[in-house]
């Protein structure tokens, strides 16, 4: 959960929110906010509310795909510089399958 908070707070730092003005838009003191953002309790509607607000989608991934969706967000923040996955590994996004014909793509 620590995660999200923490996702939460940077996104508000990112808009130059205070937690003030974070609450105001979602209808709560700044105390919830701080608190949110602290780890307390966190409400869905809350929760659907504040991502709104700071324009962020939340959504539940299987834990076993966890590490590759946030390699993937890594990807993407880095605009496409940090390190590609190793062979080995499954492709992540879309793209041509290795025994495929060239000539049909």
């Amino acid at each position: 959960m620590a995660y999200i908070q923490d996702q939460i707070r940077r996104a508000r730092e990112a808009r130059n929110f205070t937690q003030g003005d974070l609450g105001k838009r979602i209808g709560q003191p700044q105390s919830s906010v701080s608190r949110i953002e602290r780890g307390g309790d966190l409400r869905v509607s809350t929760l659907q509310e504040m991502a709104r607000v700071l324009d962020l989608e939340p959504m539940l991934i299987p834990k076993r795909l966890v590490p590759a969706v946030r390699a993937l967000i890594e990807h993407a923040a880095d605009g496409g510089h940090s390190k590609v996955p190793a062979k080995s590994s499954p492709s992540l996004v879309g793209g041509v399958p290795e025994d495929a014909d060239e000539e049909s793509y």
